[in-house]
């Protein structure tokens, strides 16, 4: 999926941008620029799920408050607004710019690591998927809707504190430096305790 983005990126390349990318310094400088450009659209595209997810959350909450389950308002409506929250930070997040005289340098690396690193928020943000389905049946059955809305408040809430660590990253890039691709979000963004 990494690739994916950055070989799209390339492939709308003009002529005159391909024969500047050949130079040296023009080269890396594209390079970091395809994988800025990469992250940013990875970005938009979890956050666009996200926005669906949160439209089936408002959809159950409607469906709750039509079928009298007015005791649950405001649990559901406390996961929409964490969503939203990570909506908002996801959509506004930093792509890892390191301007000509910053004085902390983004290296390729570590552009690759914050991208690897929002590849598997992506992966783990399919949990709030499967967290609304589990609402969603819980609701039709009205059968155990609180620990299911409370499910998925704690993704939510482990979604932020995965993102924080992210936000740590741009300011020590060095903190993504070993962060494997995919699966274990765990090994990207290890606890300090």
């Amino acid at each position: 999926m990494t690739d994916s983005f950055v070989d799209r990126a390339e492939a709308s390349m003009g002529a005159i941008e391909r024969v500047l990318k050949g130079l040296p310094l023009v080269r890396e400088y594209n390079d970091k620029e395809l994988r800025r450009e990469a992250d940013r659209r990875l970005r938009q595209l979890l956050a666009a799920e996200l926005e669906q997810e949160k439209q089936r959350l408002y959809v159950l909450q409607k469906q709750l408050l039509r079928g009298g389950g007015l005791a649950w308002m405001d649990d559901a409506d406390g996961a929409i607004q964490r969503l939203q929250t990570l909506i908002d930070r996801i959509k506004t997040a930093s792509y890892g710019y390191a301007g000509l005289f910053a004085a902390v340098k983004i290296e390729g690396e570590q552009l690759d690591a914050l991208h690897r690193f929002d590849l598997a928020l992506a992966e783990r943000a399919r949990e709030i998927n499967e967290g609304i389905g589990q609402m969603e049946a819980a609701a039709a059955s009205r059968d155990a809707l609180g620990p299911a809305i409370e499910a998925v408040n704690a993704t939510v809430t482990e979604l932020h504190r995965l993102f924080d660590k992210r936000g740590q990253a741009i300011v020590d890039p060095a903190h993504l430096a070993g962060a494997p691709l995919l699966g274990t979000t765990d090994a990207v963004v290890e606890d300090e305790e």
